[in-house]
């Protein structure tokens, strides 16, 4: 079946999912847009440059993945889609993603890692049910403070970016549980990690840490602290060392 077949068939069943991954679109058709009742749409490994601003019409979208395309940029209409849960970027050629996805309050998971992106907006903080979020292999040089406000978050990953710093305000993400930011130009780390107190792995190699604060050693489920290839001088805080239960590699 060619691509308009496919999106009749869908539109005639009334579809709740399509998957139109690997068929070399360029560009996407407008009868695409007709089929209101999709609830997942999948667009991997095409050959997208763009999304119209069409996108905007399928209201009951809750999963988007565009992963492995050409994408340069987003639509401003992807805000629209307020039942959206999933979202996922990756592999893409994107600088900056629109301040008005903050709109999408719903969402659960966020992937935009392999892009370009240089920064993120401060919207990003109204993503409160986000609970895995994706950045790593892009060229963010900071992270806004706003990422405070993410309280759901779980896992985030950073590795492979350009971070010299980290926000304070991370030590606000009570339910942590992975951080990943190896791959960066990290000086130092914020002393407000120690407040989270669902960590259990922090990964931390190939930055520019000369030290690390004792105050990790307060992350009572911390079991795994990697810190290799750093130019780390004298020894670690003697509570981290001394802490049961967790792993150093250093």
């Amino acid at each position: 079946m060619n691509i308009l077949e496919v999106i009749a068939k869908a539109k005639a069943e009334k579809a709740k999912k399509l998957d139109l991954s690997d068929m070399h679109l360029r560009l996407l058709p407008q009868q695409l847009f007709e089929l209101e009742d999709l609830e997942e749409l999948v667009l991997d490994q095409n050959l997208l440059v763009e999304l119209p601003d069409e996108i905007g019409k399928l209201k009951n979208l809750k999963s988007l993945s565009v992963s492995e395309n050409d994408l340069m940029e987003l639509p401003e209409t992807v805000a629209e889609l307020s039942k959206l849960e999933n979202l996922y970027l990756g592999y893409n050629s994107l600088s900056e993603i629109p301040k008005a996805l903050g709109k999408l309050t719903l969402l659960k998971k966020v992937n935009i890692a392999r892009n370009q992106l240089l920064d993120l907006p401060d919207t990003i903080g109204n993503w409160t049910e986000v609970e895995k979020l994706s950045l790593h292999d892009n060229m963010l040089t900071k992270i806004p403070e706003s990422i405070g406000d993410m309280k759901a978050l779980e896992k985030l990953y950073l590795d492979n970016n350009e971070l010299s710093t980290l926000p304070a305000s991370l030590g606000n993400l009570e339910n942590l549980e992975v951080l990943m930011v190896s791959g960066n130009n990290l000086v130092s780390i914020p002393t407000s990690l120690g407040n989270l107190k669902k960590l259990h792995e922090l990964v931390l190699d190939e930055n520019e840490l000369d030290s690390i604060p004792e105050d990790l050693a307060e992350c009572d489920s911390l079991k795994s602290l990697s810190l290799v290839n750093n130019p780390l001088s004298g020894s670690l805080p003697k509570a981290l060392v001394a802490k049961q239960g967790l792993q150093i590699d250093s």
